[in-house]
């Protein structure tokens, strides 16, 4: 069994927390906020805000783990470090049955989504976005399979291009629209915890900031490089959102986008930029979206991976194995395609399939809550940490992650206050549940 190279270095570990994050659920949650928060973009900000909690301070706090070890699996090592192998095997678990694969069925349909938008035009694509989902889905597991240097390129160069279009929608937005849009509503506490449900969504658009760890054992000085990165892209990333999100309504108001959903974007960038403009613009989403998608790729396909060296999945020794020519698992690759095919049928399923379309089963919002009560322990453990000792700063032992704690309490409550939180608890708790008996199994 052969070891992975070092082959990133903090360039591409902040690229890829930058990459992952923005891409996709700035663009086609923003209508989702202003629907939960009924229009008021004050709310939706300070929602914007809060969801921010849980990645800055839960960055910092998350880089404490990232000190200590560098081993295979990111957040499924910090998990064993601070509460033993079953309690890691379990998030490892969660993140390869449902986390990652579902998370990158969705993505990739909102991809297929907006290149039908930019290609509206040609008629031999359209009502065809399922095959592109699928094209896309075959053709990102194939880089990060046969070429991780061409996905690591993928994730950088689409980190600059996916900035452009929402710092210009940002700020031209806010130049040649009415901001005023902010304070047309004003802010209550009523208004607050009505819109609290908005958090899951905003969390969505946060979410995928964890994955940067699964390539720890792959980033040149991970135990300098990787807490650095995890401390810097938050604060970037708030900034981007909240200049976009303010942008973009005070370009066409919330009601428009309200009508148009998705489709805001390309309505904000026609009127500042023409119809050519806008689709120059619409293709560096297309790219945005495909870089979020390629950075859950390139993390769910080493899950597998983490968990067989640990000889925690069956046929683990042939899971753990590294092909010498690519410098990949093949196995843990297939595996990770496998089970996002499933959730792409099952996606399919929910929104195309009448019998199934009743459910409101919205896969992007199941995996995050439950991610969320482990990041909640985790910080925990870093108190524990520091409790003991071994943390000496107050503000890196206790303060962060207490912030960060309540970062995660606020995702975790807006999870529990969803419409779907019942079939979402349920198909979790039957996940954790199946991941205890392989374990078990394993471990006899």
């Amino acid at each position: 069994m052969r070891e992975e190279k070092r082959k990133y270095g903090l360039f591409m570990s902040i690229a890829m927390v930058i990459g992952i994050v923005i891409g996709s659920g700035i663009f086609f949650k923003a209508d989702d906020i202003l629907t939960m928060t009924n229009g008021n973009v004050a709310i939706g900000c300070l929602v914007l805000i809060i969801g921010a909690f849980g990645i800055i301070f839960g960055g910092i706090t998350i880089a404490e783990w990232a000190k200590i070890t560098d081993d295979a699996g990111g957040i499924i090592s910090y998990g064993e470090k601070a509460f033993g192998k079953r309690f890691a095997f379990l998030i490892g678990w969660f993140q390869m049955i449902v986390y990652y694969p579902a998370l990158t069925a969705v993505i990739c349909w909102v991809a297929a989504n907006y290149t039908l938008m930019l290609f509206s035009n040609i008629k031999f694509l359209q009502g065809r976005v399922w095959e592109v989902t699928v094209f896309y889905l075959v053709v990102l597991y194939s880089i990060n399979t046969f070429s991780s240097k061409l996905a690591g390129y993928l994730q950088t160069s689409a980190m600059v291009v996916k900035m452009i279009p929402l710092i210009l929608i940002g700020l031209l937005g806010v130049l040649f629209g009415d901001p005023t849009c902010i304070v047309d509503l004003p802010v209550t506490g009523a208004g607050i915890v009505a819109g609290s449900s908005a958090i899951v969504s905003a969390a969505f658009s946060y979410d995928g900031w964890t994955i940067a760890p699964t390539i720890c054992h792959e980033i040149k000085n991970a135990k300098r490089n990787l807490p650095l990165a995890l401390t810097i892209a938050p604060v970037i990333i708030l900034v981007i959102y909240l200049l976009y999100f303010v942008g973009i309504t005070s370009l066409i108001g919330v009601d428009e986008i309200l009508r148009l959903q998705d489709s805001a974007f390309q309505e904000g960038a026609s009127l500042l930029f023409g119809r050519k403009g806008a689709h120059i613009l619409l293709a560096g989403v297309v790219i945005s979206v495909l870089g979020t998608c390629n950075g859950i790729i390139l993390g769910s396909c080493r899950v597998p991976h983490a968990l067989a060296v640990r000889g925690e999945l069956p046929w683990s020794e042939k899971i753990a194995d590294v092909n010498e020519k690519f410098d990949v698992s093949f196995l843990s690759h297939g595996i990770s395609f496998i089970i996002s095919a499933l959730w792409l049928l099952i996606h399919y399923m929910m929104q195309e399939v009448e019998r199934f379309s009743r459910f409101h089963f919205d896969i992007s919002e199941m995996p995050i809550a439950i991610m969320y009560i482990f990041y909640f322990l985790l910080y925990i453990g870093v108190m524990i940490r520091a409790k003991k000792g071994l943390i000496k700063s107050k503000w890196y032992g206790y303060v962060f992650p207490i912030l960060a704690i309540v970062g995660a309490c606020i995702v975790i409550y807006g999870g529990m206050m969803s419409g779907n939180r019942n079939i979402n608890l349920i198909v979790s708790i039957l996940v954790l549940l199946s991941g205890a008996l392989v374990y078990r199994k394993q471990s006899e």
